[in-house]
């Protein structure tokens, strides 16, 4: 017997050979199931149709409704679902990116750094640095006679309208 020699194929009115015993514990030769009866299949089609038609919405179709238009409708509504299913889906995975940043806002604005800014105290110029040299300190100035006559006097309490000079 060569590898290349066609295979013996049995006579199909003969018996074959019993098939070789299998080793402990494997499963047996798989024997033929009989199909089952006609009667009881298609009864169990009818009972699964009436529980699609109990699930499946009643869309706007003919008064009587066939086996075809009812699959129809319950793949219809079966896409339905599932987009109804995937937005819902997308929407929660938003939900939860915005409490997990709101809780990392919360956690820094708890922290004792995170939430509090470093202010220096008005009144309290230490940790201010040496003031530059385009500061001047208002009680060093001495204003001299020509810069007064600018200012208006004690009379005129007029902030709306400023003093000219020359009036």
């Amino acid at each position: 017997n060569s590898p290349l020699a066609p295979a013996a194929v049995p006579h199909p009115r003969r018996r074959s050979q019993p098939p070789p015993p299998t080793p402990q514990g494997a499963p047996g030769p798989v024997l033929p199931v009989s199909p089952p009866c006609p009667g009881r299949r298609r009864a169990q089609l009818r009972r699964c149709l009436e529980r699609l038609k109990q699930q499946v919405p009643v869309g706007a179709g003919p008064a009587r409704s066939t086996t075809l238009s009812l699959l129809h409708r319950a793949r219809l509504h079966i896409q339905r679902l599932e987009e109804q299913e995937l937005r819902a889906r997308r929407a929660k995975d938003r939900l939860r990116n915005r409490q997990q940043s709101l809780r990392r806002r919360l956690e820094r604005l708890l922290s004792p750094t995170g939430g509090e800014r470093v202010r220096a105290d008005s009144l309290d110029s230490s940790q201010l640095s040496e003031p530059s040299e385009g500061e001047i300190e208002v009680d060093s100035v001495v204003f001299s006679g020509d810069l007064l006559p600018n200012f208006c006097t004690g009379r005129d309490h007029s902030y709306s309208s400023p003093r000219s000079p020359t009036s």
